[in-house]
């Protein structure tokens, strides 16, 4: 399934992004040198005959893979001509009385707390790479293979909603100032909402401000590492965390991550009745 997804997706997307001016595709083979390693680890397994590690390896190949096409597919939907759309997203925060710039004053009181929840943020990485690697080691690798399908069935949903949908972040709207990374993402999205020719920014790739992706993978995470029991408990807790951090770091607005959680469910609706439906 895997296999027959990505060679659909891949020539869609290099049609599409020819056809939208979004060049500089190059630069998605960056990864080959890792995925290179990856399949020379997956060939020494093979040799020595390490059954959870060959299908470790696999499923970090597909992940490469898979993360590489879809960070392509989000850009492309950067260039859709649907304006931004941050007013009307702080003003459905309004009327729930919601606001990321309160809340990230309320944190920064408590330098301790603000800290953690940044660094909380940055464990997304991780977290995808040990939902990735865990379950398969412990010889749970359906869940992997259920989390790397997750992640496109969402990305391509996401992709859709922010083609749609798109918006900056919420420092564009509210009173404070933006950081390095979040000063570049609304450059690089105002680029590719030009109508000139733009090239792929690797760097800046992560310009979907509705629904929040950051919080579809964090749950997707937790499902899949949920599925081993010692690990339940941690993985949720850093799931909501890395939910509430979201907002902490100034990154989203609270229907972001209100979309996100709705995304998530779908998604692993999505996973839980693909594979019945073709057995």
């Amino acid at each position: 399934m895997m296999g027959i997804t990505l060679a659909v997706l891949i020539p869609c997307e290099v049609i599409l992004a020819r056809a939208v001016h979004l060049g500089g595709l190059s630069q998605l083979f960056a990864a080959w040198p890792g995925l290179l390693l990856l399949i020379g680890a997956l060939c020494y397994c093979i040799w020595r005959s390490y059954p959870k590690l060959i299908e470790t390896c696999l499923l970090a190949i597909w992940a490469v893979l898979v993360t590489n096409t879809l960070s392509l597919l989000i850009q492309i939907a950067g260039r859709s001509p649907c304006p931004l759309i941050d007013q009307t997203l702080v003003s459905m925060d309004a009327r729930v009385h919601f606001s990321t710039i309160y809340l990230m004053h309320l944190v920064a009181h408590v330098p301790a707390v603000k800290t953690a929840l940044a660094l909380v943020y940055a464990l997304l990485s991780p977290f995808i790479i040990a939902a990735i690697l865990i379950p398969t080691l412990r010889g749970r690798s359906d869940a992997t293979h259920r989390y790397v399908l997750g992640i496109v069935i969402a990305a391509i949903l996401t992709a859709a909603l922010s083609a749609i949908w798109p918006a900056a972040g919420p420092w564009t709207t509210q009173d404070f100032r933006p950081t390095k990374a979040q000063a570049g993402v609304t450059a690089y999205l105002i680029r590719l909402k030009s109508s000139g020719p733009v090239d792929l920014d690797m760097n800046d790739a992560g310009i979907v401000s509705f629904p929040s992706f950051h919080v579809v993978l964090a749950i997707l995470s937790a499902v899949a590492l949920g599925t081993i029991r010692s690990l339940r408990v941690w993985a949720w807790a850093l799931a909501g965390l890395i939910c509430i951090s979201a907002i902490t770091t100034g990154w989203h607005y609270g229907i972001d991550i209100l979309g996100g959680m709705i995304l998530a469910i779908v998604t692993i609706i999505a996973i839980r009745w693909i594979p019945r439906a073709y057995s």
